[in-house]
């Protein structure tokens, strides 16, 4: 998905950036930056004469957007590691053949046909299903016309050509496509922030102001949600320079899983708990415009810690007694509870493959897995670091070597998961384990 860790094959710590981009939270997932182009079209401008090529699943490699002139099209901006995104991808294939004749879907992608056609294929075995939109790969010319920061990212175009909303997954239905026709819809357009100059290597809010921060030794900084800069969090690790970690637009209960996790890591969610009289201080399921709304409603926070080498070992215990300074209304404990997990167990003493060796691959998908020269420990931190099942996933392999495997299935459907596991002589079952728990209350 969006997220690298690169250790030497010797055991030693090289610099590394780790990052998470987090959809569930943000619904927001921002692309590589760059200015909003001068190009760019707005609502009520009349499409340009464009030939897009690159274009999967129709009778030309290339397609003129003229050629839709007379019936609406919906030109919808995703890709296969965004899971909004894939979720929609069934009810707009439901819809291009509810409505058509009338109504046409253009799904684009920045990614490359290779990539695209490999998960359409997973997306296929696994569901029994072949999605056969019309998509446009390896695109950087629509992405320019039209604007946007997150996606999902949905632009309606009528009969005329005319560029008529900007939306959100939520508008994508048959009532609302139904209305537009009528020419009676009323969309709940999405809001895009413009991109504000932000550089992970740098340090946050440094520069400008005696330099860029290179020489920074310590720095510590605490902002409100700052328009522009995408949410998620990184750690920098450096056995000489020391470590980083920074958190940008997230939610205040993010800043306690971080700082009291396992260094480089956080707790699961579902391994927190909340005594609070107003939780939506902390945390909040909204998603889309109305999340957005709650974190600039001051509950989004950005937050950075820069400590020398000597220190690395108290980074977190430096940002806890911040946060106790920062948010005195709150305290904060981890203690040991009994709870239900999903354990990764052997069926048996054989099946496990071990690994051939050859540098570590740990590619985790929504519908597969490719394990190479991974230990089960470090397989199950990383399905935990992305929340990929709402269990907490623990290892009770009692493997200590690293294995190989490829798994067509996600923890979605257990089961399947279960089916493809077998053939490694390995299983997920849900049990009672000692845990750690984040416990947050109000101090008073």
């Amino acid at each position: 998905m969006f997220m690298k860790t690169v250790l030497s094959s010797l055991g030693r710590i090289v610099p590394y950036l780790f990052y998470l981009a987090f959809v569930y939270f943000l619904m927001c997932l921002w692309r590589p930056a760059k200015a909003q182009s001068a190009g760019a079209l707005q609502i009520g401008d009349t499409l340009p004469e464009v030939t897009v090529s690159r274009v999967m699943n129709m009778n030309s490699s290339t397609v003129k957007l003229s050629d839709f002139k007379g019936k609406l099209l919906i030109i919808d901006f995703w890709a296969t590691w965004c899971a909004p995104c894939v979720t929609m991808l069934p009810r707009i294939d439901s819809l291009q053949k509810q409505f058509e004749g009338k109504a046409y879907f253009l799904s684009v992608t920045s990614e490359p046909e290779s990539k695209v056609t490999a998960f359409l294929d997973k997306y296929a075995r696994r569901h029994g299903k072949r999605i056969q939109l019309p998509t446009v790969v390896g695109d950087t010319l629509l992405h320019k016309l039209f604007y946007h920061s997150s996606i999902p990212h949905y632009v309606w175009i009528d009969e005329s050509g005319v560029v008529r909303a900007v939306t959100e997954m939520g508008e994508i239905t048959a009532p609302k496509i139904n209305a537009f026709l009528a020419k009676n819809a009323v969309l709940t357009q999405k809001q895009d922030e413009q991109r504000t100059a932000y550089s992970a290597e740098k340090p946050f809010l440094a520069g400008s102001n005696g330099g860029d921060g290179a020489r920074l030794i310590y720095h510590s900084v605490l902002s409100k949600y700052v328009p522009g800069i995408p949410g998620g969090f990184s750690w920098k690790i450096d056995s000489l320079s020391g470590r980083r970690i920074t958190i940008t637009n997230c939610a205040r209960i993010w800043l306690y899983r971080i700082a009291y996790g396992k260094p480089g890591g956080w707790f699961h969610e579902s391994n927190v708990r909340l005594v609070t009289r107003d939780s939506l201080k902390l945390s909040s399921q909204l998603y889309g415009e109305r999340y957005l709304d709650w974190m600039r409603d001051g509950n989004g926070f950005c937050y950075e810690i820069i400590v020398p080498a000597s220190f690395q070992q108290k980074t977190n215990e430096l940002m806890q007694g911040q946060l106790r300074d920062f948010f005195p209304q709150y305290t904060a404990e981890v203690v040991c509870e009994k709870r239900q997990s999903l354990a990764l167990v052997r069926l048996g003493a054989g099946g496990v493959i071990e690994s051939g060796g050859g540098a570590p691959v740990l590619e985790i998908g929504r519908m597969g897995w490719k394990v190479r020269n991974v230990s089960p420990a470090r397989l199950v931190a990383r399905l935990n670091q992305l929340q990929s099942h709402k269990l907490t996933i623990v290892d009770q392999t009692g493997l200590n070597a690293p294995i190989d495997m490829d798994v067509e299935a996600g923890l979605s459907d257990i089961e399947a998961m279960n089916r493809q596991l077998s053939r490694f002589g390995l299983a997920f079952v849900e049990k009672q384990t000692e845990q750690e728990v984040l416990v947050i209350s109000d101090k008073n």
